[in-house]
């Protein structure tokens, strides 16, 4: 069978957009995988599947049952829970999907622009430019960057389906139509500002597509937001919840044109690559970080509406590449040292290179395709090695910050990271001076508990103390629950180092009591201290009521409670009651990974032990 020019062309795309992320596929779970992956029983465990469709993509931080983000992601939750199947721990597979949604949205492009018309040769230099650029890392060479890739990738198909809805088939293509873009709702809040596409995309491509039949059909799509963003707010029970250290309306306003500009300097010239940027926001307008960016991000944008004036797809482009943007300008929603990230550019340059090479393409003969796919395919070339350079520094966790920081040394939280990861590694040392850079910066409560773990592997336990004393005492609208819980977790450890049970027992009792979600885990310290005070009857019975609250919180550490009833209970010579807690323990901490090692090893041993 004679293969078309399309399928060829379609076929080389897709070995282009795989070949250049290929390199990641041996990388780790890194950054926020460790914890939405590695560590959430949410996805792990089938009897919580249900639960974790309708809970905050955060919510395993808790017990399963308070909010702990802005994120109701159900799509990207699903995801992760057929990966998990499929692939369990072995990241391995969990990139390779990736790189496949990546190449899938490639090829759906596409076939879009040949749909709308777009000549073979210049679709195909439009996709190639997207496939490969340096950007796309962050969403591709990176797990947790998968919603960027879920949401496109369903918003084109429900784009492709409306379109084939004017044509044929009516009712069954807007039916898919919508359910497509209700699993692209899913995969991202962003989604809902993409409902406006469906007018140009149902409408007179003459450009009069403000019809009366366009808005009733389109109307769908915008009911369709509309439910997705009340059932988003009734399953976080709010609308949107403050963010620390996030900069005010006025700040959002005044740096709005870097922003742009910033996202305009990375599509053209992507040379600076990292998880985080040294933008900060503009509290004092200026010439150069107002006047300057304003005066070119209108300027440009200006082009870019003139170039999209009189052309259908060149329209699409637009929406493409501005509605999916508007939420990277919401400021207020982010630390003040993180505003601004590659993986937001995701569909956005598909736009952008729809609308500029689309219009190159139009100012010329049509002998000239060829000529212009040279170009494309000549700068695709050295974006591709950009490319594949910076997926390697997404491989781990260590050389990820470490580059952050080479990139923004001025960033607390690239510290911060680099210190936590540096902690995990033994390299105490380093450990303290990245935290003590962090601290230098923000005295931020999770750089001021991580500095306090180090203080202790180095000896410094007073010092230790002091820190985490800090941090317990600070306002409850500074730490969240999760940072607090550890914090106090490090100060028990911190007054049994010194041999002060007593001190550890009650501040661990206070944690408690302030922070009831995290009840079991917390017991299950609270009983080691008593034990260490020989007071094993007040132990097991701490243990023992907990024992049912533990199969329902999330933390490993909360398991840990069956752990040290098994250990009770065979000590006190009832191996059968201790059987029992091991054989709990093992099963509720299967999928802990390196979390659980060591416990896992020797509650393995006590069972051996009492057969």
């Amino acid at each position: 069978m004679k293969l078309t020019l399309d399928q060829v062309l379609g076929g080389i795309l897709a070995i282009v957009a795989f070949v250049v992320f290929a390199n990641s596929l041996s990388g780790s779970f890194v950054y926020d995988d460790r914890r939405q992956i590695v560590m959430n029983p949410l996805i792990q465990d089938n009897s919580l599947a249900a639960k974790a469709l309708v809970s905050d993509v955060w919510a395993f931080k808790g017990d399963g049952n308070i909010t702990a983000s802005n994120y109701w992601r159900p799509t990207f939750t699903a995801w992760c829970i057929l990966n998990f199947r499929l692939f369990g721990l072995q990241p391995f597979g969990w990139h390779f999907l990736n790189i496949l949604l990546h190449v899938g949205v490639c090829l759906l492009a596409f076939f879009l622009l040949r749909r709308w018309n777009v000549g073979p040769w210049i679709a195909a230099a439009i996709v190639c430019v997207f496939a490969v650029h340096p950007v796309h890392t962050e969403s591709v060479a990176w797990i947790a960057g998968s919603p960027d890739l879920l949401f496109t990738l369903f918003l084109l198909l429900a784009l492709y389906f409306a379109d084939v809805s004017t044509e044929r088939n009516r009712t069954r293509n807007l039916v898919i139509a919508i359910v497509c873009y209700l699993f692209a709702l899913g995969s991202k809040e962003v989604a809902v500002l993409c409902a406006p596409m469906f007018l140009l995309i149902l409408g007179d491509r003459s450009g009069a597509f403000f019809s009366t039949r366009a808005w009733k059909t389109a109307g769908i799509f915008l009911v369709a937001a509309i439910s997705y963003a009340v059932a988003r707010a009734s399953v976080l029970g709010r609308v949107w919840s403050p963010v620390a250290d996030a900069p005010d309306l006025a700040s959002a306003a005044l740096t709005a044109p870097s922003i742009f500009f910033f996202y305009l300097r990375q599509i053209v010239a992507p040379f600076e690559l990292g998880p985080n940027y040294h933008l900060r926001p503009v509290g004092s307008p200026g010439f150069e970080n107002f006047v300057v960016p304003l005066a070119i991000g209108l300027m440009l944008l200006a082009g870019l509406v003139y170039a999209a004036r009189n052309s259908f797809v060149r329209r699409v482009g637009l929406a493409l590449f501005l509605l999916p943007l508007v939420p990277a300008f919401l400021i207020t929603a982010f630390p003040y040292d993180q505003i601004v990230h590659d993986r937001y550019l995701y569909l956005p340059l598909l736009g952008f290179l729809i609308v500029v090479i689309d219009f190159a393409a139009a100012r010329r003969a049509y002998k000239s395709d060829v000529a212009i796919a040279f170009a494309c395919g000549v700068i695709a070339v050295l974006l591709s090695v950009q490319t594949i350079t910076y997926n390697s520094v997404w491989l781990n966790d260590l050389s990820l910050w470490k580059h952050a920081v080479s990139i923004d040394n001025s960033s607390a939280s690239n510290w911060l990271q680099l210190g936590s990861e540096l902690e995990l590694n033994n390299d105490n040392r380093g450990a303290a001076e990245a935290y003590d850079r962090s601290l230098s910066i923000r005295k931020d409560p999770l750089a001021l508990t991580g500095r306090g773990r180090v203080a202790m592997a180095l000896g410094e336990t007073d010092a230790a103390i002091g820190l985490l004393n800090t941090v317990i005492a600070m306002p409850l609208d500074r730490v969240n629950a999760y940072s607090l819980y550890q914090a106090y977790e490090a100060l028990g450890v911190a007054y049994q180092q010194k041999r002060d049970f007593q001190t550890a027992e009650e501040k661990l009792r206070e944690g408690r009591d302030k922070l009831p979600i995290y009840r079991a885990a917390f017991t299950e310290m609270i009983a080691v201290t008593l034990y260490s005070q020989g007071r094993k009857a007040e132990a097991l019975a701490e243990l023992e009521a907990a024992r049912q609250r533990a199969r329902t919180e999330m933390l490993p550490s909360s398991k840990s409670v069956f752990f040290r009833l098994g250990l009770l209970y065979a000590e006190l010579g009832r191996k059968d009651e201790a059987r029992s807690a091991m054989e709990e323990y093992l099963n509720a901490t299967r999928n802990a990974g390196q979390v659980a090692l060591a416990q896992r090893r020797q509650a393995s041993d006590v069972l051996r032990n009492l057969k």
